[in-house]
């Protein structure tokens, strides 16, 4: 769907913040979320319109919020813009082609709906006999370009391992441990081999109870191996949880109490489930994929010793089923992300004025009645500086 950059929001209320930070990576500027948080005016409530105009305006853009027409956002908006959705949710409008409309969800990735699914969630209200959607157009001035990119720090690897290089030896014994399952593994085939070669050909049973009895303490020794590595596994990921999640209750501890304002508890509670995750990475998955492509690669060149050809219809056959499982998942993405279902992802601010409005000068502002004649702001000034907003 283009080259447009999509971020995806933090929390539940930064979709606002979010759309402005990918308008700004368009024309070239970087910006964290925590600075554009900061100047939209976020709060447990979630955010304005107005807000996220006031953000746009002191990176340097100039911005224009209406309530417009499918035909004027077509033909005379200047894209990309941000999207009143469904009436409590932002979105960046940033390519129409013919009755195609792409957009960019801070919650779900980059979407491609037809013009009759579009309509449905961002149409609103009626002006002056038509029905209309609420947009925020965003045009740069030179101040823009005037300012510093704010890049955001990367995350860096070493951080994770950190946490991990304290248990050395137990890394040692869990990679031991690999290559005795391995091992292990890979002496079952030619045991099998013998049975139907030797034993059964020959028609020596002492031989075949003797090969039975060698793969029974085989099977032994390979259970008391991943016993030992699950124990030991068991162990490491626990002490690297404590670790993680201790970090990170203390770093928490010291934020100022203005990031509680804007933070719900159920924001904190999915960091701390992040950190489950990021130590599962450390561990299991990580050592699970290793054991596997090593059991693959041992396998494999079992395979291509014993016939080549069998080997290489082995090889066409899994690289032809990753193929598969990957255009699967591409088109299983592309069906999801184009449907028409949106359910609600954030909650909106709403403030209020009795003031009437045409519809390319009013300020309109998020919320759950923001699509009602109440619920806007005018202004007529052209560089869109507005007075008071009214709760």
């Amino acid at each position: 769907m283009g080259s447009f950059k999509i971020y995806r929001q933090y929390d539940a209320l930064d979709c606002g913040p979010t759309c402005l930070r990918m308008v700004a990576k368009h024309y070239g500027r970087s910006y964290t979320m925590e600075t554009l948080r900061n100047r939209s005016g976020i709060n447990r409530e979630g955010v304005s319109l107005l807000g996220i105009s006031e953000a746009a305006e002191s990176i340097g853009f100039r911005t224009v919020g209406a309530k417009i027409t499918w035909q004027q956002l077509k033909e005379q908006a200047p894209l990309p813009c941000i999207g009143y959705w469904d009436q409590e949710h932002f979105v960046v409008v940033y390519r129409i082609k013919r009755d195609k409309v792409y957009i960019a969800d801070p919650a779900k990735g980059k979407v491609s709906l037809p013009k009759k699914d579009f309509l449905q969630h961002w149409l609103n209200a009626k002006t002056n006999g038509e029905r209309t959607g609420i947009a925020l157009l965003l045009h740069t001035t030179p101040k823009f370009y005037e300012l510093d990119d704010e890049e955001a720090g990367q995350m860096n690897f070493s951080l994770l391992v950190q946490y991990v290089m304290p248990y050395k030896k137990l890394l040692f014994q869990l990679a031991l441990g690999l290559a005795a399952g391995s091992i292990l593994q890979l002496i079952f085939p030619f045991l099998t081999q013998a049975v139907v070669d030797i034993g059964i050909q020959t028609r020596d049973l002492n031989f075949i109870y003797i090969i039975l009895a060698a793969q029974i303490m085989l099977f032994a020794g390979r259970t008391g191996v991943e016993f030992i590595r699950s124990w030991i596994l068991l162990h490491m990921s626990t002490r690297i949880n404590i670790s993680i999640l201790s970090d990170f209750l203390i770093k928490l501890m010291k934020l100022p109490m203005e990031f509680f304002d804007t933070k719900m508890t159920g924001d904190i509670m999915q960091r701390m489930e992040d950190h489950r995750r990021i130590q599962d990475f450390l561990t299991n998955q990580t050592l699970s994929t290793l054991f596997s492509f090593m059991n693959l690669l041992v396998f494999s060149l079992v395979l291509a010793y014993y016939h080549m050809l069998i080997f290489t219809v082995f090889l066409i056959s899994s690289v032809l089923y990753v193929g598969w499982v990957l255009v699967f998942l591409k088109n299983a993405e592309s069906s999801t992300t184009s449907g028409s279902v949106f359910l609600p992802t954030t909650k909106a601010r709403s403030f209020s004025s009795s003031r009437e409005c045409s519809p390319l000068s009013s300020i309109p502002v998020s919320g759950k009645n923001a699509g009602n004649g109440n619920t806007i702001i005018t202004t007529t000034d052209p560089t869109n500086r507005w007075g008071t907003k009214h709760r």
